[in-house]
């Protein structure tokens, strides 16, 4: 079985989603540590193969395999951290996501941005840490998010949305109308959000380099910024042992830059956005939370 579904499916997540809600913070850390120690000696599980194949390009082609190993061991470990963090704040309440995501003074400013400015922004962000603990968290705060999501999830991703829209997020699915609808968003002054990191699973998107190798890679946010004169604004998730919170960075703001044909423009600033993320991801590979296989084996 792959293990990916152990995380992907809707009883899991239930069930995560019960041990939230019911069990003491301190006991529920160390179930989920417990749980994630022991999916991570499977050093040879689908899920395992997929976290070392993409922290090995994160990490560098001189990275021992030992070094790969137990990066990807950290990060399963933390995402088990992550999920009941979620959980447990989807048990408590508005409070609890308030309390455990903090933001920084550059993230303030910008988000007093995002609010007073008139025209829309394409927020991006890569699958760091607790994202969605985090965009609960600033929807919480008042930000209106339009998130694209994919149509026809899966039974855990489909819960996952549910858990979305009940904090207050809009979501759009990607389907024929979502650029009609991001479109019209963007020019009503609002919030488009989207990851930039995880493969199109319909095959759509642009060959582009990603830590030194071509993968196919989403550039929708930069269609919509170039048809609307949007910024892109690059945001992400880091976790802070020493306080064991949450903290949201705004990295870049990214006016789109033109320089020749339609598409010369497109694969132009997707370099450019895709570059910021690299930066994110290699400060913290231990919390970079990719479970789907970035580089396909003939891809460079």
């Amino acid at each position: 079985m792959d293990l990916r579904h152990i995380f992907n499916s809707a009883e899991a997540l239930r069930f995560g989603h019960w041990l939230g809600r019911t069990m003491p913070a301190g006991l529920g850390f160390r179930l989920a540590d417990g749980f994630t120690r022991g999916l991570a000696r499977r050093r040879d599980s689908a899920l395992m193969r997929t976290l070392q194949t993409n922290l090995r390009m994160a990490l560098g082609p001189d990275t021992s395999d030992e070094q790969v190993f137990l990066t990807a061991r950290a990060a399963l470990r933390h995402a088990g951290m992550a999920y009941f963090e979620l959980y447990h704040a989807l048990g408590v309440g508005p409070e609890a996501f308030l309390a455990a995501v903090r933001s920084t003074p550059l993230t303030d400013f910008y988000v007093d941005e995002m609010l007073t400015q008139e025209r829309g922004m394409v927020v991006v962000t890569v699958h760091m840490s607790n994202f969605d603990l985090a965009g609960l968290a600033f929807a919480y705060r008042g930000l209106h998010l339009n998130v694209l999501a994919y149509a026809n999830p899966t039974s855990g991703y489909d819960m996952q949305n549910k858990i979305r829209l009940k904090g207050g997020i809009n979501l759009m699915p990607i389907d024929v109308s979502a650029l009609r609808k991001s479109l019209e968003a963007l020019r009503a002054g609002q919030l488009v959000v989207t990851g930039i990191d995880r493969p199109d699973p319909y095959g759509a998107g642009e060959m582009l380099p990603f830590f030194g190798r071509p993968a196919r890679l989403p550039v929708g946010h930069v269609r919509l910024a170039l048809q609307t004169g949007a910024p892109v604004v690059v945001a992400h998730c880091e976790y802070r042992p020493t306080d064991h919170s949450y903290a949201v960075h705004v990295s870049r703001w990214l006016e789109m830059e033109h320089v020749g044909s339609r598409q010369e423009n497109i694969l132009h600033n997707a370099r450019r956005v895709l570059a910021v993320g690299e930066d994110l991801i290699r400060a913290r590979p231990e919390q970079w939370l990719m479970f789907y296989k970035v580089w396909e084996e003939n891809d460079g």
